[in-house]
């Protein structure tokens, strides 16, 4: 195992599942922070959406991280030591019981998890409460999805970044991993909005036109790193590495990549945006180009996981 990489993990469906969900919340929730700093009021319909789904989306991810890891302490044990000591990790931080550990990417990622759920929380609450007949806390809201999209975005592309610094071949210089799955949470998170605007038939045609152009804007970034993704991997002139992204393209899971990555989730809701299909906003076709967002990128993160995983060396 070289060094600085993480021992090789096994991951099951669920963290599949977890890296999924939480790429839609980051997503959703930085979508209606913009939307929110530009005209709260012009783009209400989809602010509240967006912060809606991003807490309903992050809560299964403490819970499907307990349920890998088998037992609820194992979780905590993240988060806190029952015995502080200045020795527990290089670069360490410990205030109490508490502790982070900025380089370990397990460490961070459960920290910013924990974080953005508050902040997800606080801001799905506020708009709540103004959906109840109360006022908007404005200045609470603003600071919330600020704060909250710093770890929206750390939440989002992190997956990424932890599954490039584990010891398998395909990931060991998979370094735009994380961009991939940052943009990955932004497109599902436009499409995830725009789908459930348009299936709750909400009066917000302007809201879902400009999500729809958000989202092939995050598709067309998605792309690059994809291709710059499997360029870094194929030229590294390792054999395990050239054989791991052979696997990918032309090996068990090619028909998944390229059918479901490719096909599904990038080539056809890219051409159905810029053939002008969607710039009527019609109901039935921004559903139809958001749900193939949603499963693409769901494939997009699985097969490449998936891919990873099958070859140790």
């Amino acid at each position: 195992m070289e060094p600085g990489l993480l021992k090789s993990a096994d991951w099951p469906f669920v963290i599949d599942l977890y890296f999924f969900l939480g790429g839609i919340a980051g997503g959703a929730f930085v979508i209606a922070t913009i939307a929110n700093l530009i005209d709260g009021q012009r783009y209400r319909d989809a602010i509240r959406v967006g912060y809606y789904l991003a807490f309903l989306t992050i809560i299964p991810g403490p819970i499907l991280l307990i349920a890998d890891l088998g037992m609820p302490t194992r979780f905590l044990h993240m988060l806190m030591v029952s015995k502080p000591s200045l020795s527990i990790g290089m670069g360490a931080i410990t205030v109490g019981p508490f502790h982070l550990k900025p380089f370990s990417p397990m460490s961070a990622g459960a920290w910013a998890l924990n974080l953005f759920v508050v902040c997800a929380f606080l801001a799905a609450l506020d708009v709540f409460l103004v959906d109840r007949g109360g006022r908007s806390m404005v200045a609470l809201r603003r600071w919330v999805g600020i704060i909250g999209s710093l770890f929206g975005f750390f939440v989002a592309a992190y997956p990424g970044v932890l599954v490039g610094a584990t010891a398998r071949p395909l990931f060991v210089s998979a370094h735009w991993l994380g961009a991939l799955f940052l943009a990955i949470g932004g497109s599902t998170g436009g499409a995830a909005i725009a789908l459930i605007l348009s299936l709750r038939g909400a009066q917000a045609r302007e809201s879902v036109s400009r999500l729809m152009r958000l989202t092939a804007f995050a598709l067309i970034i998605q792309l690059i790193a994809l291709v710059l993704f499997v360029v870094a991997v194929s030229s590294t002139g390792s054999v395990g590495m050239v054989r791991a992204v052979t696997d990918l393209l032309s090996g068990p899971y090619a028909l998944l990549f390229w059918l479901g990555a490719v096909v599904i989730g990038l080539v056809a809701p890219l051409a159905l945006q810029f053939g002008g299909a969607t710039q009527k906003v019609t109901p039935g076709m921004t559903v139809l180009v958001a749900v193939l967002v949603l499963v693409g990128g769901f494939i997009a993160k699985y097969v490449i996981i998936a891919a990873g995983q099958a070859r140790i060396s």
